[in-house]
């Protein structure tokens, strides 16, 4: 037991002594009180996988579709879209009265666009085909779908440049601007949907997310200055449990983003185990209080009512398909930062995410 918890930040040994009981009731039940709406990420082929679909209209009632409104997917050639993937996860939700979170319409990282952007887009056409794009998704979905990330990742504390914008095709050609037409377009293709910038990298305690967290706080002072129609921030949240929790910088930077009158919301919460070492019991037991911790420290001062969670299940877990030494566990064992394991079974993160909500909920209401 004792080299699991060497790998706890002390804001997670927190809640060392929590129980985690068998939870009778659904998540998305945890929430009702004080109308919190529990999400996930999933795919179509999930979601066709056995068992899995009734688990998601029991446990959530907002849902992320992850590659499905994609642009690879959306908009594979230069004059072509093809909704098909996209409608069968609009329609799904539907079915179960699952609200639904677009995921993304801007991004400049390379993986998560198509190959003819590099042999289709200049300078002369980008601002076109960034604005024909959004407004033919967003239309498209006008009244179905409850919010979009419209510009996804656009600070890194990586960047070399003095703004700590993503370096990427949108940036390098139309400049920062890039976020400016996307939002218009956004606003004009569908007023009633949230408009959303998503980020990432600004959760912990460190000294690279304190960057970040300072190069978005400027950009956003910036765009509103600009007249930009940007309505909410999504925080990602992929968190890391050998890191520190965000402390004092990230409670300064909610406050800093409610301050300017825009919303707060968690977009894409899982915890990486790569560092926590120990029994599958004690791994979960990790996993759950990180999880608790995080919505304590960010869920009642953000005000958000969205908590999404990318990876409900073990069973379909992004970290185990990264080929890097920085996510290879040193036991060579797959990753646990699900809900549920990988027959399904709910996990120890599944009771203290439930009773956690609960808990918050119950303090809202005094």
């Amino acid at each position: 037991m004792a080299a699991a918890w060497e790998a706890i930040p002390s804001a997670v040994s927190s809640l060392a002594r929590r129980t985690f009981p068998a939870v009778p009731g659904f998540l998305k039940d945890a929430g009702t009180e004080c109308g919190i709406n529990i999400g996930l990420q999933a795919e179509r082929a999930e979601l066709e996988f056995p068992g899995f679909a009734q688990i998601v209209k029991e446990n959530f009632n907002l849902m992320t579709p992850g590659n499905e409104l994609k642009w690879p997917r959306i908009h594979p050639t230069p004059d072509s879209f093809n909704f098909t993937d996209g409608d069968w996860m609009v329609d799904f939700c539907e079915s179960d009265r699952l609200l639904v979170h677009g995921h993304n319409l801007c991004w400049n990282s390379p993986s998560a666009n198509p190959a003819w952007f590099h042999t289709v887009l200049d300078k002369s056409n980008a601002s076109r085909y960034l604005t024909e794009h959004i407004t033919t998704v967003m239309r498209h979905y006008s009244g179905r779908v409850d919010s979009w990330d419209i510009v996804n990742e656009p600070t890194v504390f990586w960047s070399r440049r003095p703004d700590g914008l993503y370096p990427g095709i949108w940036l390098n050609l139309l400049g920062p601007t890039y976020i400016d037409v996307a939002f218009h377009a956004a606003a004009a293709a569908d007023p009633k949907a949230l408009r959303i910038m998503n980020v990432y990298d600004v959760e912990h305690g460190i000294a690279d997310h304190e960057k970040n967290r300072t190069a978005t706080v400027r950009l956003l002072e910036e765009l509103l200055d600009r007249g930009v129609p940007i309505q909410a921030v999504g925080v990602e949240s992929h968190l890391d449990t050998t890191l520190p929790p965000g402390g004092a910088g990230l409670s300064r930077f909610i406050k800093q983003v409610r301050d300017m009158g825009l919303q707060m919301l968690i977009t894409e919460l899982d915890v990486n185990d790569t560092g926590v070492q120990g029994s599958f019991q004690e791994r979960d037991e990790v996993v759950a209080k990180t999880y608790g911790n995080y919505l304590m420290e960010v869920v009642p001062s953000s005000g958000t009512k969205n908590v999404i969670f990318w990876t409900p299940t073990d069973k379909w877990d992004w970290l185990n398909s990264i080929h890097s030494a920085k996510f290879e566990r040193a036991d060579k064992t797959m990753h646990r930062p699900g809900l549920l394991d990988y027959t399904m079974q709910r996990k120890p993160a599944f009771g203290t995410v439930h009773s956690t909500v609960e808990e918050i909920c119950a303090k809202q209401g005094r």
